[in-house]
């Protein structure tokens, strides 16, 4: 049942990478056109809730799967996300 879930989490990685990368670029595109005009820098919220919404998607089908552990480990790229929004 261990390797199952190492498979999952190994399996999933390039796509858990790919949502918080999105999540990444988006906040750190906001930051930058930020920088150069008067308002003040606001995380879009919008694109970091539907990055933060695939990864949560993604732990309950593992969880429904019966891959527990593997589901408990998406805490950590929503747990990125997160931080991004509240920076």
């Amino acid at each position: 049942m261990r390797w199952r879930n190492t498979l999952a989490v190994l399996g999933l990685l390039p796509l858990n990478t790919l949502l918080v990368g999105y999540g990444w670029l988006a906040a750190g595109m906001t930051a930058w056109a930020a920088g150069f005009g008067p308002e003040p820098y606001r995380p879009p919220m919008a694109e970091l809730g539907a990055a933060c919404g695939g990864v949560a998607l993604i732990g309950v089908v593992l969880w429904w799967a019966g891959l527990r552990r593997a589901a408990a480990f998406q805490a950590v790229p929503l747990l990125a996300l997160l931080a991004l929004m509240l920076g």
